[in-house]
């Protein structure tokens, strides 16, 4: 019998949600168990069971790997080393309907759930109020936000080709039984139900620095992300400004910036997922795949060495090690810890990336400020290369110096395709001839990802929604 994720998965999470958040939490379930907030019953519950909702990001097949994977292979920065490595598919956007990866689609409404589980114990009223019971469920909402944003970004074309008004991912707002088969939503109903969201969190969540957990300032820089994808750069340049300006978060300074990358946490750590020893799993995490004497599955391109080596003195160089034949093209971003190449925090929110969101939104903003898109790019070059001029910021700068300090993080393929840009894959190091090594921009189907035919066939609301061409 085949069992739809939205519609059996759910279930299975929901039963057991205020249990250990130890390796493995939730992740074997029977699927006829029933949806029951019972296990939450006061404010120790409500902690156990929000971090059963941050375990569930860190699957290798959300962002543990796959989801940080699709958006770097399948942009010109990061390839697959060799033929045959696990992220091929992805670098030749060879995925169809039916191989496609479903992690992508039920591990985000894995979390979701999990979400709504502790939101609908949250909501009725059993656990004595507090300011802890308030930020627990604006912290929840973030984490739905988040997912809801991510599905949208893999399954919907982005806002911008059409105002949201191709299908994205179904909006699931409550804990869903047997009988419930979401169909999809709109993009633009789907970044609606994600503004409402982080709104709600901003007003309930803390200021204080609380690493692995969202607070205001990781609120607020989803909410520049997602208005940055949306085209709000009004609104985008303003969260990102606030953060800026207000928040306790600093740049890593030049000298410290190699080694920032084994630290558990650093300055610009708004919003890390954190992976411990315990909880790093197999070697299907990240850090396993880049490692050369791991899976060494991914490297640099030839385009990439060259635009880093534009200025030799560029701290990021330092990034830059040999892999198994001696060629310096692995980016050391995931060195782990103690010796463990799995051991790295997943870097969702870095205070980096909001330097150049706010200069960007600077140029685009509908009063466009050339000073302070000038201020926050210069803040992240001289970061970089401290003996470097001041530069006059442009939108094609600003896009070259997010590939420099954002590669492997998750984001080149999504910058883009968010303003309907193509990729652009050509000789070096590409082992791919012609046909296969393809430039998609938001025009080419295969931009989106398919979704798997298990959940079509299982949900008769989702039968006629596949993605266009697929």
């Amino acid at each position: 019998m085949k069992h739809n994720s939205l519609k059996f998965l759910f279930i299975a999470a929901s039963i057991s949600i205020g249990l250990s958040s130890c390796d493995g939490y939730l992740d074997q379930m029977p699927s006829n168990a029933l949806p029951s907030d019972e296990s939450i019953n006061n404010i120790e519950d409500v902690g156990s069971a929000l971090n059963g909702v941050y375990s569930g990001l860190l699957s290798s097949e959300y962002y543990g790997a796959d989801f940080i994977s699709r958006a770097e292979v399948g942009g010109e920065d990061v390839q697959t080393s060799t033929p045959s490595k696990r992220t091929e598919n992805f670098y030749k956007f060879m995925y169809r309907q039916n191989n496609a990866p479903t992690g992508l689609w039920k591990i985000p409404y894995q979390v979701i759930n999990r979400v709504n589980v502790l939101l609908q114990a949250i909501e009725s009223g059993k656990i004595t109020a507090s300011p802890q019971l308030d930020n627990a469920k604006g912290e929840a909402l973030a984490v739905r936000a988040l997912c809801n944003f991510n599905l949208n970004i893999v399954y919907g074309y982005p806002y911008q080709k059409d105002k949201g008004a191709s299908l994205g991912a179904p909006i699931v707002e409550k804990v869903l039984t047997a009988n419930d088969m979401p169909a999809r939503n709109t993009v633009a109903e789907g970044y609606e139900a994600i503004e409402k969201d982080l709104t709600t969190a901003l007003g309930l969540v803390s200021d204080k620095v609380n690493d692995g957990h969202f607070n205001k300032w990781a609120v607020l820089g989803l909410q520049a992300r997602v208005y940055l994808y949306k085209g709000n750069y009004d609104a985008a340049f303003n969260c990102a400004e606030t953060i800026i300006k207000e928040s306790p978060y600093k740049l890593i300074q030049n000298a410290d910036y190699l080694a920032a990358w084994s630290n558990e946490y650093t300055s610009e750590s708004i919003l890390d997922l954190h992976v411990s020893d315990l909880s790093s799993g197999n070697r299907e995490l990240f850090g396993y795949l880049v490692d050369p004497k791991g899976y060494a599955a991914i490297a640099a391109t030839d385009a990439f060495i060259e635009l880093l080596n534009e200025y030799p003195n560029d701290v990021r160089l330092g990034l830059l090690k040999e892999d198994a034949a001696g060629v310096k093209c692995i980016i050391n971003k995931y060195p782990g810890r103690n010796g463990a190449s799995t051991v790295n925090n997943i870097r969702v929110i870095r205070l980096s990336d909001i330097y150049l969101i706010a200069a960007e939104a600077a140029l685009r903003k509908s009063s466009p400020d050339q000073a302070k898109a000038n201020s926050y790019l210069n803040k992240i070059i001289k970061r970089a290369i401290p003996t470097a001029s001041d530069v006059v910021a442009t939108l094609p700068m600003i896009d070259r110096e997010r590939r420099k300090e954002l590669v492997l993080e998750g984001h080149r393929l999504n910058d883009i395709l968010r303003v309907g840009g193509t990729v652009t894959r050509e000789g070096g190091r590409h082992f791919l001839n012609n046909t296969d090594l393809i430039s998609p921009n938001w025009n080419d189907y295969r931009c989106v990802m398919p979704i798997p035919q298990a959940e079509i066939d299982a949900n008769v609301n989702l039968q006629g929604q596949q993605n266009p061409e697929y």
